[in-house]
C-alpha cells in the first residue's frame, strides 16, 4: 500500500492543526457559534475572495451562527492539500485539483460550484490574432497551479502540439504585466481577470483563445472542496456555510460598487485599484449562476473534465461523477 506524504504530514501536525479535522467549534469558545476555516485558491487576495469579505463584514455567516476564518495558502497549489490534510474545512479550488487529489486517494469532495463554465484561456496583445497552432516556439505566461497545468496541454493537444513545443515563463501572482511589457507572446488567464486589467492599461480588448473552444471541456474552473472527514462530523454546518455564502455573493451581485469596497477594506487592498477590482468582479458575475442557479453542479461537468484529463495523458482513470462531488449541501 502506498502511503500518500500528505496525509502523514496531517498525522505529524501539532495537535493545535490537526483538530481542524475534527472541526465544529468556535475559538470564540461560544457553543452556539461554530468556526469553519477557510481556505481560498491563490496565495494573495484575488476578486474571487470578494463573497468571504462580504460575508464577514456584511454579517451573513454571523447569522447562520458561523465564525468563518480564512487560511491563506502559501502557494498557488496548495488549498486542496490543506483541506485534505485537516489545515482547512472548506477550499476554493480549481475543479482539476480535486480530480487528481481523488486520483490519489485523497479525502475531499466538492460540495458546490463556485463558477459555472470555463473562462480560461490565451490572451494576446490587441489586434494581432492567432491560432492554437501559432504557439509554437511562443513564450507563454503560466502558473505553477494545477488548472493551468491541466488545461494548457489539452488546448495544444488540439493542434497537434506539446509542452515542450513552446517556452513556459512562470509568474507567480499575474501575467498580464508581462504580456504588456513583451516578456512573453501570450498570457494564460481567465478572461474575468485578464480582460479587464488589460483593457484598464490600453483601452483596448486583448486577443482571446478560449480553451473551451479548442479541445477543452467547458467545465467550471472553481469548486468549494471539502473535507470529507469534517464533512460527515459537520453537514448542517455546511449547509449553513454555503447558504451564508450564497447570500454574500447574490448582495455582491446586486450592489457591485459596495461590494468591492468591503473586499479591498477587508483585505486592506489599494484603493487606487478599485476600478479595476470592480471590472474584475463584474466580468466575474456572470459566470456564478448557471441553469439551475448558484453552485449546483453536474455529472457531466465532472466527467468531462476527467475524461479530458484522461486523454491528454494527465489521468489514469475517470471515476464515477459522485466520487467528484455532491450537490448534498447547497440549498436551492
Amino acid at each position: 500500500m502506498k502511503i500518500n506524504p500528505w496525509l502523514v504530514a496531517c498525522l505529524a501536525m501539532p495537535v493545535a492543526v490537526t483538530t481542524a479535522c475534527g472541526g465544529g467549534k468556535s475559538a470564540s469558545g461560544d457553543p452556539n457559534v461554530a468556526e469553519v476555516k477557510m481556505v481560498p485558491d491563490w496565495i494573495a487576495p484575488d476578486i474571487t475572495w470578494l463573497p468571504y469579505a462580504v460575508g464577514i463584514d456584511k454579517g451573513f455567516y454571523k447569522s447562520e451562527g458561523i465564525h468563518t476564518t480564512i487560511v491563506r495558502p502559501p502557494d498557488n497549489a496548495t488549498t486542496v492539500k490543506m483541506v485534505a490534510t485537516g489545515r482547512g474545512d472548506i477550499g476554493e479550488s480549481a475543479t482539476s485539483d480535486v480530480v487528481f487529489a481523488k486520483q490519489q486517494g485523497l479525502p475531499v469532495t466538492s460540495v458546490a460550484n463556485y463558477t459555472q463554465s470555463n473562462n480560461w484561456g490565451l490572451f494576446g496583445s490587441s489586434g494581432k490574432p492567432f491560432t492554437v497552432a501559432d504557439l509554437r516556439g511562443k513564450r507563454i505566461g503560466v502558473f505553477d497551479d494545477a488548472w493551468t497545468k491541466a488545461m494548457l496541454p489539452v488546448m495544444l493537444r488540439s493542434a497537434g502540439l506539446k509542452m515542450t513545443d513552446i517556452k513556459q515563463v512562470t509568474a507567480v501572482d499575474d501575467d498580464i504585466p508581462l504580456l504588456l511589457a513583451n516578456k512573453i507572446d501570450y498570457a494564460s488567464n481567465t478572461s474575468n481577470f485578464a480582460m479587464p486589467q488589460y483593457q484598464q492599461k490600453t483601452g483596448h480588448e486583448p486577443t482571446t483563445l478560449l480553451a473551451k473552444d479548442h479541445g477543452a471541456p467547458d467545465t467550471p474552473v472553481w469548486a468549494y472542496v471539502a473535507n470529507q472527514r469534517w464533512l460527515q462530523k459537520n453537514p448542517a454546518i455546511t449547509k449553513k456555510w454555503l447558504v451564508a455564502t450564497r447570500k454574500a455573493t447574490e448582495w455582491a451581485i446586486a450592489d457591485p460598487e459596495e461590494a468591492v469596497k468591503t473586499y479591498q477594506a477587508h483585505f486592506q487592498l489599494k484603493a487606487a485599484d478599485y476600478q479595476n477590482d470592480l471590472a474584475e468582479w463584474k466580468a466575474t458575475i456572470p459566470f456564478l449562476k448557471g441553469k439551475a442557479g448558484f453552485f449546483t453542479a453536474t455529472d457531466q461537468q465532472w466527467t468531462g473534465l476527467a475524461q479530458a484529463l484522461k486523454d491528454a495523458g494527465q489521468l489514469d482513470k475517470v471515476l464515477a461523477p459522485t466520487e467528484y462531488y455532491t450537490n448534498s449541501y447547497t440549498t436551492p
